[in-house]
């Protein structure tokens, strides 16, 4: 399927639908989860447009396609939560240390400052910790208010 539009008129009456055809309130955990994983990507394409680093734009790139995956599998399926594999989390640590590698060990924490690039990752890190919060809210209410073999 081709989209043609960016907008639906679907979402009006305050309620969307996700990709598996279900329809959920705006203020559905899952929406928020959605829009939180969207807002990191879209920060992200904003420190991908003063990034000068070839390495670190490839990555940050690869980071937007998972995030995109993410967020297809959050609309697609709740089921569970085998979308982040054991390669996501790897790549992700491989990269820290290849970027850590060279830098003296910190003695304090840092405040968010710097450059474009630089403050706007930091806004990508804080909207980081917030996305995964969410998804963890949201993983947690499904486990604890699916029904249980156990009920049955």
């Amino acid at each position: 399927m081709r989209i043609t539009k960016v907008t639906t008129r679907n979402g009006d009456g305050g309620k969307t639908h996700l990709a598996k055809g279900e329809t959920v309130l705006k203020s559905d955990n899952v929406i928020h989860c959605l829009g939180e994983v969207d807002e990191l990507s879209s920060v992200i394409g904003v420190c991908l447009s003063y990034c000068k680093n070839s390495d670190i734009s490839n990555f940050l790139k690869k980071i937007q396609n998972n995030l995109f995956d993410i967020g297809g599998h959050i609309s697609m399926s709740l089921d569970d939560n085998s979308i982040i594999n054991e390669k996501m989390i790897s790549d992700l640590d491989i990269q820290i240390n290849h970027l850590n590698k060279d830098l003296e060990p910190l003695k304090e924490f840092i405040l968010p400052s710097g450059d474009y690039f630089s403050a706007n990752l930091h806004v990508a890190r804080a909207i980081t910790r917030r996305a995964d919060r969410s998804a963890v809210s949201l993983y947690d209410c499904l486990l604890y208010t699916s029904p249980s073999p156990r009920d049955s």
